[in-house]
């Protein structure tokens, strides 16, 4: 009787210390850095080769591999935005979080990513989303999705892993590319300026154009 209750005591408290750790989140402390410190560490991560000396010249910063390219994780914000694109084929339009991403819209990142959109089952991420009075589909509201045991995390793994399997022999550490923000948006900025500019002068000659160019 006593190893009954002493295993139902130990059970209770594994379980109330896991329920601590499960972070409730304003969307807007989304891109918040102090905010990302101190929520419980994401469940599925993506170090890469360079990601140790990267860390050490950068402060001690964390850095994500996908493609070679190396991504800066120092907020959700930053973390979904490597995650969409190291595992876009359980998102729906993952080119959306990277218009709201660049945009530093935090709304649009996080109801994006608590809304259908997301495909999977689980989430790496532990917290739970509050969007105060905005009327959106918020699948983090509770923990319902969040993957809370070894099971589900398995669960998510497998999920992951169905179209990012690369065998071992086919890695090359190339030199690593970091992926900077700002630049990505100055690109964005120039490329809807060309578009604009295209559209608004459909009388110029190729001749000219040429001209232009030289």
């Amino acid at each position: 009787m006593k190893k009954a209750l002493l295993l139902t005591l130990l059970v209770l408290f594994c379980f109330s210390s896991f329920c601590q750790e499960i972070t409730n989140l304003n969307y807007s402390k989304w891109s918040d850095s102090e905010t990302y410190k101190l929520s419980p560490s994401p469940s599925i991560k993506g170090y890469g080769y360079y990601s140790d000396s990267l860390s050490e010249v950068f402060d001690g910063k964390t850095f994500f591999e996908y493609n070679n390219e190396y991504y800066c994780i120092e907020s959700w914000a930053d973390y979904y935005y490597w995650f969409t694109k190291q595992y876009n084929h359980i998102f729906e339009d993952p080119q959306l979080y990277e218009y709201y991403y660049l945009s530093n819209d935090n709304y649009g990142m996080a109801s994006y990513i608590a809304s259908n959109k997301y495909l999977g089952k689980y989430y790496p991420s532990s917290i739970s989303l509050n969007f105060n009075n905005h009327n959106s589909v918020n699948r983090l509201s509770s923990d319902s999705f969040i993957a809370k045991s070894e099971k589900e995390i398995e669960i998510l793994k497998r999920k992951l892993k169905k179209s990012t399997a690369v065998e071992n022999n086919e890695i090359k550490h190339e030199a690593p590319i970091i992926f900077e923000k700002e630049q990505k948006q100055r690109n964005s900025i120039d490329n809807n300026s060309n578009k604009k500019e295209t559209l608004s002068s459909p009388d110029i000659s190729s001749s000219t154009k040429s001209k232009i160019k030289r």
